[in-house]
C-alpha cells in the first residue's frame, strides 16, 4: 500500500467531508429556525425518501465500483462503462415517470404529492451523479470525487442563505434548491468523466448484458446498504405513519445530528476500498487490526461532546427538546455503525464477501422492524422503537467485527468490547437521570479508566498513525 498516497486521498476526502459538514450543521441549525415543525417536517420527509433512492440504480453503481476498484483510468474498458451508464439513465427515467404518475394519481395530499414528484426527479439525477462518482472513486481518483461534494454543497448553499436572508417559511423552495444543487455535482463529474462519453456506446443488446452483468454483482452491496439504512429508517416511518410529520420531524432532527459524525466518517470507507483492493493480505489483516484497536479506543470520546453540544443547541432551538432527549438513545450510533463503516463493511467488500454482508444487514433490519412492531403496537412508545434500531445496530457491530476478526485472523484486545458496552450503559445512564454537568463529570471518570487499562495499545497504534501522517511509512 501507498500510504502517503492513501493519506492525500484521505485528506481531500476529509476535507470536502468537512466542507459538507459545516454547511449541513448551517442548514440543520438554521432550517428548524425559520420552518414551522409541520414544514420542517415535510423538509424532512423529502430528505428521507431520497435517502433510499439508492433502489432505482439495482446495485449497477456498486456493481461498476466493485468491478473497477483499484483499476487505473487507462485500463478501464470505457465504451463498456459508458454504455452501462445509459442503460443506467434509462431505466431511471421510466422509474421516475412511474414514480411521478402514482404521485399524482395517489390522493396522498398536496404536500406529499410534491414531496413524492421531486423524489422522482431526484432519483435520476443523484443516481447519474454517483455512478460517476463511484467510477472516480474505484479507479483512486479520490479528489475528483470528494470536491464534487464540495461542488454540490456550495450549489445548495447560494439558495439556501438567500431562502434564510428573505425568511422563506415554506419548505418548497428549499427541497427546490437541493435538487439544483444535484445537478451542478452531476455536472461536475461529467466533466472529469467526458473521456468515457466520448468513447461511443456498445449495441444495446451487448450494454444490456454488461449491465446486468454488474447489476448482478453489485446488487448484494446495494441491497446490503438499503438494508442497513432501513435500520433507522423503519423507525422514522414508524414515528411518521403512527405518530405523525412532527413526531417524524422532532426524530428526524436527532437523526441528523447524528448523521453528520457517520457522514464524515464514511469518508475513510470510500478512501480505503481502492488502496486495500491492492494490499498484500498481511497488509489488509495488519490495517484491519490497528483501525480497529483505534477506533475503539478513540471513538467513545464522542459520548462526552454529546454534553458541551446539546447544552449550546437547547438555547438555539429550544423547540426541539424532545430530539435532544432522542439524541441521547441515538448516539452510540455514531461509535458502533463508524466502526461498522470502516472496520467492517470496507473489509467485507475487500475481501467479496458481499453475501455475508447482506445477510447481517438484513437479519439486522428485521430485528430493528420487529422490536418496532412491538414499540408501536404493545408499548404505543417511539422510544421503545427507537431503543430497537439502536441496539440492533450495537449487536450488527459486535457480530461483524467479530467474524471478520476469525476470517483475518486478528484476535481483538481482552475485554475491550466489554469496555465499549460498560462506557455505552454508563452514559446513557447518568445522561438520562443526573444532571447535565455531573453526568459529564461521571462519563469523562468512566472514559479515563477505560483508556488507562488499554494505555499500552493505545500508545502504539496512535504511533503508527503518526508515522503514516508524517510519512515516515
Amino acid at each position: 500500500m501507498n500510504y502517503r498516497s492513501l493519506a492525500r486521498n484521505a485528506g481531500a476526502a476529509f476535507l470536502a467531508q468537512g466542507v459538507a459538514m459545516l454547511l449541513s450543521i448551517v442548514q440543520t441549525l438554521l432550517v428548524p429556525k425559520l420552518l414551522g415543525i409541520e414544514e420542517y417536517g415535510y423538509w424532512q420527509l423529502f430528505l428521507f425518501y431520497t435517502s433510499y433512492v439508492g433502489f432505482a440504480h439495482l446495485g449497477l453503481n456498486d456493481g461498476v465500483y466493485l468491478v473497477k476498484g483499484g483499476q487505473r483510468r487507462g485500463d478501464v474498458d470505457k465504451r463498456s462503462v459508458a454504455s452501462q451508464f445509459a442503460v443506467g439513465i434509462t431505466f431511471q427515467l421510466i422509474l421516475a415517470f412511474i414514480i411521478i404518475s402514482v404521485a399524482i394519481a395517489g390522493g396522498f395530499g398536496r404536500d406529499r404529492e410534491f414531496v413524492v414528484s421531486c423524489t422522482g426527479i431526484f432519483l435520476v439525477v443523484q443516481n447519474s451523479a454517483y455512478f460517476l462518482m463511484y467510477l472516480l472513486q474505484a479507479m483512486n481518483e479520490t479528489k475528483r470525487s470528494s470536491f464534487s461534494t464540495i461542488v454540490g454543497r456550495l450549489a445548495f448553499l447560494v439558495p439556501l442563505i438567500s431562502l434564510l436572508v428573505i425568511r422563506c417559511d415554506s419548505y418548497k423552495p428549499f427541497v427546490i434548491a437541493y435538487m439544483l444543487s444535484s445537478v451542478v455535482q452531476l455536472a461536475y463529474c461529467a466533466w472529469f468523466c467526458r473521456d468515457f462519453f466520448g468513447s461511443g456506446l456498445e449495441p444495446l443488446p451487448v450494454a444490456v448484458r454488461q449491465a446486468v452483468v454488474s447489476v448482478r454483482v453489485g446488487s448484494r452491496l446495494m441491497l446490503a446498504n438499503i438494508a442497513s439504512q432501513l435500520i433507522l429508517g423503519i423507525a422514522r416511518f414508524a414515528s411518521d405513519v403512527v405518530w405523525g410529520i412532527e413526531a417524524f420531524g422532532e426524530f428526524s432532527f436527532a437523526i441528523s445530528m447524528v448523521n453528520f459524525f457517520l457522514a464524515f466518517v464514511s469518508q475513510a470507507s470510500m478512501v480505503l476500498f481502492p488502496a486495500l483492493r491492492q494490499a498484500s493480505p498481511g497488509e489488509v489483516q495488519g490495517f484491519f487490526r490497528n483501525s480497529r484497536d483505534i477506533l475503539s479506543l478513540v471513538f467513545p470520546v464522542v459520548y462526552a461532546l454529546y454534553f458541551p453540544m446539546v447544552s449550546l443547541l437547547s438555547l438555539w432551538l429550544p423547540r426541539y427538546a424532545t430530539s435532544f432527549f432522542y439524541f441521547i438513545y441515538l448516539i452510540p450510533i455514531c461509535v458502533f455503525d463508524s466502526k461498522m463503516n470502516i472496520c467492517c463493511t470496507t473489509f467485507f467488500k475487500v475481501i467479496r464477501e458481499e453475501k455475508k454482508l447482506l445477510l447481517v444487514n438484513v437479519f439486522t433490519c428485521i430485528f430493528s422492524g420487529a422490536v418496532a412492531l412491538v414499540g408501536i403496537f404493545v408499548f404505543d412508545s417511539i422510544d421503545v422503537v427507537i431503543s430497537g434500531a439502536v441496539i440492533s445496530i450495537i449487536l450488527r457491530s459486535l457480530w461483524s467485527e467479530n467474524y471478520l476478526e476469525k476470517r483475518l485472523e486478528a484476535p481483538s484486545l481482552h475485554g475491550v468490547e466489554a469496555g465499549e458496552l460498560l462506557l455505552t450503559c454508563i452514559f446513557i445512564t447518568s445522561a438520562v437521570l443526573l444532571p447535565g454537568y455531573l453526568a459529564f463529570i461521571v462519563y469523562l471518570s468512566a472514559y479515563a479508566v477505560y483508556l488507562f487499562l488499554f494505555k499500552e495499545r493505545l500508545i502504539r497504534v496512535v504511533g503508527k498513525l503518526l508515522n503514516v501522517i508524517s510519512g515516515d511509512i
